[in-house]
């Protein structure tokens, strides 16, 4: 029964593997493939390990890719290694490993990855082995390896540019200095790239008990800030939209404890009406309103300068008008606007 292949030239579409569905071991090593399509492995099943060194598939996992990248590796469910050296990718997208469930190792060496998403490792609880040497990693984070690095026995991130700051490798030192991983060459090729007083410093002589000390300043700063800006902002918003927010204010208790609709034609109002007017516009409404009480009988307005009652105070006796009136007018002029008793 055939159990091993190996391909010098491969024609990538339409798959030669369709009749070989106990193909446990495929080597496509060194064949400057640059085309494949998501059917190639279809079937193959029982395939344990899959060899794809030393290609030019970079291209098939770019975002950017027409149609999109090409899931090659989906179905392989019970693949324990692959490689996947020197292929010259620069992304991964998160959901490629998906399906590799029983993956033990796999080799990513020699290619140009910088940031890897999140979930990449999400699924690869049965990883032993990780090849990550000579990529361009800069920053080893908790959210992208903690998954992944809990069962590993070996780990290889040898000749990459780490930024030695605290949010690129703190996680990473400590973690270093607590496993029992076995890490190639750890002291030696392992080196800081940036910042420059760092460059050439051994990543696991990196010092994160600054990195402690500073999270809860940082925290302080964040919180500080926001209430700063919230506190600015609501000082802005109270004085240019203070008698917009006081109106609302008044609709939102009137809706709460509720209100009783004025009858009228059975209550009696000593008014016909409340003037409401700027101080500085008083002689324009005495000119105006005092001749149309004058033509009709049957009108009586409330003017402030006539007929509030003495010894009230401003506010109890605007109150107390606008009770004993059916209805309200507003004088709208600018002096309004800028009068005090509109900011009240």
């Amino acid at each position: 029964m055939l159990r091993r292949v190996g391909f010098k030239n491969v024609d990538s579409s339409p798959s030669p593997f369709h009749s070989v569905h106990n193909l446990t071991i495929l080597d496509l090593s060194n064949n400057n493939i640059a085309n494949i399509n998501d059917e190639l492995l279809e079937g193959l099943e029982k395939l344990e390990i899959l060899d794809l060194q030393h290609n030019n598939l970079a291209r098939l996992w770019k975002h950017a890719n027409p149609g999109g990248p090409v899931h090659f590796l989906k179905g392989l469910t019970h693949l324990h290694i692959l490689n996947l050296e020197s292929n010259g990718f620069d992304e991964i997208p998160a959901d490629m490993f998906k399906d590799l469930f029983e993956l033990k190792s796999i080799n990513l060496g020699l290619n140009n990855l910088n940031i890897l998403p999140p979930s990449l490792f999400d699924h690869q609880m049965s990883l032993k082995s990780l090849n990550l040497q000579k990529n361009l990693i800069t920053s080893v984070e908790k959210n992208v390896f903690e998954p992944v690095f809990q069962n590993l026995s070996y780990l290889d991130m040898r000749f990459n540019p780490f930024d030695c700051t605290c949010e690129s490798i703190a996680w990473f030192v400590n973690w270093i200095n607590k496993t029992h991983t076995n890490i190639s060459e750890l002291s030696t090729h392992y080196i800081c790239n940036t910042p420059p007083q760092y460059h050439g410093f051994p990543v696991m002589l990196f010092d994160t008990a600054p990195c402690k000390d500073s999270a809860p300043f940082e925290l302080f700063f964040v919180v500080s800030t926001s209430l700063l800006f919230t506190f600015i902002f609501i000082v802005f918003l109270i004085r240019f939209e203070g008698w917009r927010i006081s109106f609302y204010w008044n609709v939102l208790v009137h809706r709460v404890l509720g209100f009783k609709e004025v009858d009228g034609q059975t209550e009696q109002f000593e008014y016909t009406a409340y003037i409401i007017h700027a101080y500085k516009d008083r002689d324009w409404v005495w000119e105006n309103f005092s001749p149309m009480e004058e033509k009709d009988q049957s009108l009586k307005f409330c003017l402030e300068e006539r007929d509030f009652e003495a010894g009230v105070l401003g506010l109890e006796a605007i109150v107390n008008s606008i009770k004993r009136s059916r209805k309200i007018i507003f004088v709208l002029t600018q002096h309004l606007l800028k009068d005090p008793l509109c900011k009240r």
